[in-house]
């Protein structure tokens, strides 16, 4: 998925103002550890996520490294979000010594970036992409992520249209590695279900859709008068659609729309047409309710980002910060998340091969009896527990980190949200498993 964040996201035209390209390049030197962070065009919830990995980094060098050696991360920002963007900053990081390459762009950037590290046998995380291909991926026990798949926001998608009584349901989604297999997902669930998908269209992936003309899409998606449709988009996009479907809508048909976590934002709101989206509801992921490691992390996280401002992220920083979107980015919790592991698998490795450390991903965060619970900042009793022998259990900022066999956290929590009088409103939590 695209970047979005818990509350709101800024406009496309300050986003736009971030996308510069820099690289806080340096060399691997024989006591560091390197890991690569891999970021598409700058965002305010991508400086976040950074920041929160340079938190992370910070705490375990603190607590004494890994096997007496530090950790360094070196961020490669590109100039855009597109999937060839990927190909320079992924090489330009293997070069650089990196064992492990975090993805905080795309699932297609994501996607594109784990065959570029697998290949070249280096270990790969995202802590922001959420397509079911990334699960998919032949990737040698090579790629892990700390962010939920698809697969469980399609299937609460799926449950809550069934609840609310929807037997017929149409599709319109961005033919992207998020879109087409979120759609996919949802529509697998929802037939399960016994519910019946009547038309699933797919569209294109384009930089502007100011011009686009969504209208044989909307004829073949409206024809079959579905009872609810299941937008799958982001902002631009999705308000396009919206904005476009205004025609067949009438004072006796007005289907319900559904949307996902790309559609919660601002821009969206901005966008779209609001009487067309009055009452539309939807999912996107966010940090665990009522979790005190989280509590913990957010805490941390402001006063870190009160005092460790960089000059190489100021202009994003600067308009962050003005604009409050830091301290609610939950991709922030993830990002620390996927230091963290690699961190303490490479520890319990012993090994600074990424396929030694890969080995130990599942368990460092296993829960177990007997083992030791690491909590959020604790990588000193980590090291402890690990040097005594004991088996531990890291508990993450974004939950408790369990891996299953394909790399991916077993774990999640989604808000509903709903469009009331023009603002989102969150009208309850679902939380997995």
């Amino acid at each position: 998925m695209r970047f979005s964040h818990y509350y709101l996201t800024i406009s496309t035209l300050i986003i736009s103002c971030l996308s510069v390209s820099f690289s806080t390049a340096q060399t691997t030197e024989a006591n560091t550890i390197l890991i690569g962070i891999s970021m598409g065009a700058a965002t305010p919830s991508g400086v976040s996520s950074v920041r929160s990995m340079r938190m992370a980094v910070e705490e375990i060098n603190a607590a004494g490294g890994i096997n007496g050696k530090n950790l360094a991360i070196q961020v490669e920002y590109g100039d855009s979000k597109d999937v060839q963007n990927m190909d320079s900053t992924i090489h330009r990081l293997i070069a650089a010594g990196a064992t492990c390459i975090i993805s905080g762009s795309g699932s297609g950037n994501t996607l594109r970036a784990a065959q570029i590290a697998v290949s070249k046998g280096v270990m790969l995380m995202t802590a922001a992409s959420s397509s079911p291909r990334i699960g998919d991926v032949v990737d040698n026990n090579l790629v892990w992520r700390t962010i939920p798949s698809d697969i469980f926001q399609a299937h609460v998608a799926a449950d809550l249209l069934q609840k609310k009584k929807h037997k017929t349901v149409g599709i319109i989604a961005i033919n992207n590695a998020y879109g087409s297999a979120l759609a996919a997902s949802f529509a697998k669930s929802f037939q399960k279900a016994g519910g019946k998908i009547v038309a699933s269209i797919a569209y294109p992936d384009v930089a502007s859709y100011d011009t686009f003309n969504f209208k044989a899409k909307l004829d073949s998606l409206y024809a079959q008068k579905p009872s609810a449709i299941y937008l799958v988009s982001y902002n631009d996009d999705g308000a396009k659609i919206i904005n476009d479907s205004k025609g067949y809508v009438t004072a006796s048909y007005k289907p319900f729309i559904f949307g996902c976590n790309g559609n919660y934002n601002n821009d969206f709101l901005l966008s779209a047409d609001l009487p067309m989206i009055e009452g539309m509801e939807g999912l996107s992921y966010v940090h665990p309710m009522k979790y005190a490691n989280y509590d913990t992390f957010f805490a941390k996280f402001k006063e870190f980002s009160q005092r460790s401002a960089e000059t190489s992220d100021l202009a994003n920083i600067s308009l962050a910060n003005l604009l409050d979107v830091e301290a609610t980015n939950s991709y922030a919790a993830t990002s620390y998340d996927a230091i963290y592991t690699f961190a303490l698998a490479a520890l319990k490795a012993a090994s600074l091969k990424p396929t030694e450390i890969a080995k130990q991903m599942p368990s460092i965060s296993r829960a177990g009896k007997g083992s030791v619970i690491v909590n959020v900042g604790e990588f000193a009793k980590a090291k402890d527990a690990l040097k005594q022998g004991k088996a531990i259990n890291y508990e993450g900022a974004s939950g408790p980190v369990e891996f299953d066999a394909k790399g991916d956290v077993t774990h999640g929590t989604y808000i509903i949200w709903r469009i009331a009088g023009g603002k989102f409103m969150e009208v309850g939590t679902v939380a997995f498993p």
